[in-house]
């Protein structure tokens, strides 16, 4: 009986060298996350402001740079009144809101938490805590690079957004002929698939804050502006961030009436229904539906490990991943067919 001859699996060095072209890629991304980050960002804010431009560039004929300048000037000017108004009062509700919830818990058998007053702790406190035990120097440094990266992600909006296709003509330039046809195709529908998340996940937040700081106001719970905060903020996650923003307002409810938190959970059912039965279905109709177990793992991942911005990259990201998938896969079935 014979053996099988042997096989040689020969590796060309051109196999090798994409190899580590490819490594060395994925380590540059890993080492500049925050430039990627910021450019990520920027394209993502051109897309969500481009139905303001063109409706101000094609229907008042105000010329596309102005439109450009004019949007991101109102969106500067609402946050910053934000700030100016709602801050002072969010960091008056903070202190008490924390030691509440904090009580709250605690009373839970089985459940002990350090019992830390942060209305006493003054301005090194909170830096200590926000800064995880780093030197003040380190915080500040921290803020510095914030805003570093914050007036980048300005300019880059700026720049794709004055010019129509900005982010398509970028692309074009930077990438070779081969990888243009299918990178654009890919970019058109995340392109789509932004818009309409970007959209519908603003008006739903939008509703739901509002709708709680009202109704805890309306109630007499404590720290509303708070609690309305939380929940805009947690509606991004599905299914657990409506729980998690609901059972905080009981928790803060409860510890200074049972009836008051049971109007509380009465609340929230009832806010949750409408939002499901009525407010879903005539805000996004057709538009792009993201899975809830996608949205989870991806902030989970995001946070791990870009910190605040990979959170806020994570669900753009996991779209374009799932965009690359499909197209990838109809790519698949045209060459079998």
């Amino acid at each position: 009986m014979t053996n099988p001859p042997i096989r040689h699996v020969e590796v060309h060095w051109t196999t090798l060298w994409r190899v580590f072209i490819f490594i060395a890629f994925v380590a540059l991304l890993y080492f500049a996350r925050s430039a990627f980050a910021v450019l990520i960002l920027g394209v993502v804010i051109s897309l969500g402001i481009e139905p303001l431009v063109e409706f101000l560039d094609e229907k008042l004929k105000i010329g596309r740079t102005l439109g450009v300048l004019a949007v991101l000037v109102a969106v500067l000017f609402i946050v910053a009144m934000l700030l100016y108004l709602v801050v002072p009062i969010v960091l008056r509700e903070i202190g008490g809101f924390t030691v509440h919830l904090t009580q709250a818990i605690s009373s839970i058998p089985g459940i002990v938490i350090p019992n830390i007053n942060v209305q006493n702790l003054g301005l090194d406190g909170i830096l200590n805590i926000v800064g995880n035990g780093e030197p003040i120097s380190n915080v500040i440094s921290g803020v510095f690079r914030t805003l570093v990266l914050f007036f980048g992600t300005i300019v880059i909006t700026l720049y794709l957004s004055i010019q129509k296709e900005g982010t398509e003509k970028m692309l074009k330039i930077v990438l070779p002929a081969a990888y243009e046809r299918p990178t654009l195709a890919v970019f058109e529908g995340f392109k789509k698939k932004m818009r309409r998340w970007l959209g519908t996940q603003l008006v739903l937040s939008a509703f739901i804050g509002f709708s709680v700081w009202l109704g805890m106001w309306v109630i007499g719970v404590r720290y509303p502006l708070v609690l309305g905060l939380v929940a805009a903020i947690l509606e991004v996650v599905p299914i657990i961030g409506p729980i998690v923003a609901g059972a905080s307002a009981f928790l803060v409810a409860a510890t200074d009436s049972l009836g008051l938190g049971l109007y509380v959970i009465i609340f929230f059912l009832v806010l949750q229904q409408f939002e499901n039965h009525v407010l879903v279905p005539l805000v996004m109709g057709k538009s792009m539906k993201v899975h809830p177990v996608v949205v989870v793992i991806s902030l989970l991942v995001g946070g791990e490990i870009a910190g605040f911005i990979g959170i806020l990259l994570s669900v753009p990201i996991a779209v374009l991943a799932q965009e690359i998938f499909d197209h990838v896969a109809a790519r698949k079935e045209q060459n079998v067919a």
